[in-house]
């Protein structure tokens, strides 16, 4: 599972590579295009030389690669390979601007003698995001404002109004906005689903949860508050597997003696787990609590009427 990324530092990785490529990048000018503090774009450029190319400040604010330096002449390994893989599919999903965006990096330094040791599999999407509805979104979330979103959620159309932008994030390979409504809680909407959008001159303040919220939740159904605790039994053929991925919200693992385990986790709904729970049938049972585990077996027992 990949871990996430957020989109506004992966568009500046992007964008300052290839500023730095093509010429120099202005430190005070490109803060101010992109809407970010001088100190952040700093921080990404630090970043970029940590991993290996040689960035050079001539004049305070100026910063461009090291003289006779570009990323055809970088040696690229397997592993560099692999990750080009992985922004090129990202990439390809969020449309043509940052396809093109993605495939100048990758002019510049892909190597086409050196054989790639991997493969990199992600689901293919079919339906493509809007690049101007995807641009609106971004600048929304930069800039604090609210917005309005016409969205098709495949039993009807319709408005959501006032929301607050917040993140656009990548789930099991699916693009998400995530917004936080009037009525106190996180939205989500597909972006390839999303008909139109109207920005707000109106500004909020951004929700500073959200990104610990994130990083430890393993799907897009998570919620603000994961109070509801779950207890889950795992066999020993596939307790391995838990004991290498958290596949659940806050998962904790207790041992057995037979080699099986207990998993433990707090949830906000759900359907944060009944995918997982479902996918490792028949080594996993709910042990608590009882109305997940009726859900489970009405479940089970509503497909296998159909068989």
């Amino acid at each position: 599972m990949i871990k996430q990324k957020t989109i506004k530092k992966f568009t500046r990785i992007l964008y300052l590579i290839n500023k730095l490529d093509s010429g120099t990048v202005n430190l005070l000018k490109e803060a101010q295009n992109l809407g970010f503090a001088q100190r952040t774009l700093q921080r990404d450029l630090a970043e970029i030389e940590a991993i290996g190319l040689p960035i050079t400040s001539p004049v305070k604010g100026l910063y461009k690669f090291t003289e006779g330096f570009n990323l055809r002449k970088m040696p690229l390994s397997a592993r560099d390979n692999a990750l080009l893989m992985i922004m090129a599919q990202i990439s390809k999903a969020l449309g043509a601007d940052w396809l093109a965006s993605f495939n100048k990096i990758k002019n510049n330094s892909v190597r086409p003698d050196i054989e790639n040791v991997y493969f990199i599999k992600m689901p293919i999407m079919n339906k493509s995001i809007n690049p101007d509805i995807l641009r609106q979104i971004e600048q929304a979330i930069l800039k604090h404002t609210y917005l309005d979103l016409y969205y098709d959620s495949q039993t009807k159309k319709a408005w959501s109004r006032h929301l607050m932008p917040l993140k656009i994030a990548l789930f099991e390979g699916f693009w998400y906005l995530i917004a936080w409504a009037d009525w106190g809680g996180y939205m989500k909407f597909s972006l390839s689903r999303i008909i139109k959008t109207q920005t707000h001159k109106e500004t909020f303040k951004p929700n500073t949860d959200l990104e610990k919220l994130l990083l430890k939740t393993p799907n897009i159904w998570f919620d603000a508050k994961q109070e509801r605790e779950v207890k889950l039994k795992v066999e020993k053929p596939a307790a391995c597997y838990f004991k290498e991925v958290e596949f659940f919200p806050n998962q904790k693992i207790k041992e057995n003696k037979d080699g099986s385990i207990l998993v433990s986790c707090k949830i906000s709904k759900y359907m944060e787990i009944i995918p997982q729970i479902q996918r490792w049938i028949p080594y996993i049972t709910v042990i608590s609590p009882k109305e997940l585990k009726q859900n489970i077996k009405a479940s089970v027992q509503s497909w296998l009427s159909k068989i």
